[in-house]
């Protein structure tokens, strides 16, 4: 969902003020939904609460997999782990400082990142914790390991890298920040022996793990307009690696795929998006910033299908549940169309308040983290 940094809003009102209409409001009001016939049913297979869940700081809290546990943060520095079939508790870690990025699980360790510019580190069988470690400013997505190194992302736009056993300071990258930029923070990825990361200036980088040696960049959204505003760009969903391939979006700028290995851009498609896009099925379902779902496909960039039926009703991140995808729009429906052409298949509000989070595709199934703290999970099967 959309959750723009609070001086965008007040450039916004100083820039327009004073311009709007009836009719110009009228055109901004959520589109009706569209009444159909469920050929799907959705279940929740269980449910539990994550403390306090997130609060209005604008943080996108991301449940994370690895093994058979899924993990989940509240704000407030309480860590969960789950049996992700059963919804078992498995531990809790209270942490003494608030949280404002997670969480990422790899490598054996489960990560956060917090308001004060720390990254911490616990072990993802026990849940004690393993290291902390410091970096420049807050970490609003969650920082990520595969058991060598952990990385971070923090909002001044540095990249920090860190020995995953000790929590030793490796390397880092400073990054330009723009003027503008939205408030959320794409999380960098960590690919065999490379480190991809995407800024708020539109860039996205490519980085040797074992150094930080800048191995390719690529301009993903570029700066258009006369003012700072009209200018700006960002990239805030978190990019998808599949096989060889990068797939983003960007704020302003496009959805391009990218060869993992060398940077060359395989496709580019204009289109502006806040979030993460989905990628299954040799095809990239993305929600735009004007809240179409579309469906790319893998190969080519050629669109497959287009559902323009939910505009305005502010979309989060596309999921995938088995050969479903969903999107949940800001009255709390979850949307489940077919993959294939894009047409509902049922609709269901699932447990929880808001959901800026990202959803989480585990086997047929998908995990949800709604903004009050309830973590769920949902299949979904051909109605009788």
């Amino acid at each position: 969902m959309k959750f723009k940094l609070w001086a965008l809003a007040t450039a916004c009102v100083l820039a327009l003020g004073g311009c709007s209409s009836n009719k110009e409001s009228e055109n901004l009001k959520p589109l009706e939904l569209v009444k159909f016939k469920s050929t799907v049913k959705v279940e929740r297979v269980w449910s539990a609460k994550v403390g306090k869940g997130q609060d209005r700081r604008y943080t996108v809290f991301v449940p994370a997999v690895l093994d058979d546990a899924v993990f989940a943060s509240d704000t407030e520095g309480n860590i969960f782990a789950f049996n992700v079939e059963t919804g078992k508790r498995l531990w809790k870690h209270e942490l003494d400082e608030p949280v404002s990025g997670a969480v990422g699980a790899g490598g054996g360790l489960v990560l956060v990142g917090t308001y004060e510019g720390e990254v911490v580190a616990l072990d993802a069988k026990t849940g004690d914790l393993k290291w902390r470690s410091k970096a420049s400013s807050e970490v609003l997505a969650p920082p990520q390991s595969d058991g060598s190194i952990a990385v971070a992302s923090t909002i001044d736009a540095r990249l920090f890298a860190y020995d995953a056993i000790t929590g030793k300071p490796l390397w880092s990258h400073d990054h330009i920040a723009p003027v503008l930029t939205l408030r959320t923070t794409a999380a960098p990825v960590i690919s065999g022996t490379q480190v991809l990361s995407a800024f708020d200036n539109g860039q996205m980088l490519a980085f040797s793990a074992s150094d930080g040696s800048v191995s390719w960049e690529v301009r993903v959204a570029q700066p258009k307009g006369r003012h700072d505003l009209e200018k700006m760009v960002d990239i805030d969903g978190t990019p998808v690696v599949d096989s060889a391939f990068v797939y983003t979006t960007s704020y302003q700028g496009a959805v391009m795929a990218i060869a993992r290995g060398t940077g060359r851009v395989l496709w580019k498609r204009d289109a502006s998006s806040y979030v993460r896009p989905a990628v299954a099925h040799n095809a990239v379902y993305v929600a735009t910033e004007d809240d179409r779902l579309v469906a790319y496909n893998a190969s080519n960039g050629g669109t497959v299908w287009e559902n323009a039926e939910m505009l305005r009703r502010d979309l989060s991140a596309p999921g995938v549940m088995g050969d479903y995808i969903t999107a949940i729009d800001k009255k709390g429906y979850m949307h489940v169309v077919d993959r294939e052409n894009g047409q509902f298949v049922a609709r269901i509000k699932p447990s929880g308040d808001g959901f800026r989070s990202v959803p989480v595709s585990y086997k047929d199934g998908l995990i949800l983290l709604s903004d009050d703290g309830v973590l769920s999970f949902y299949k979904a099967k051909p109605a009788k």
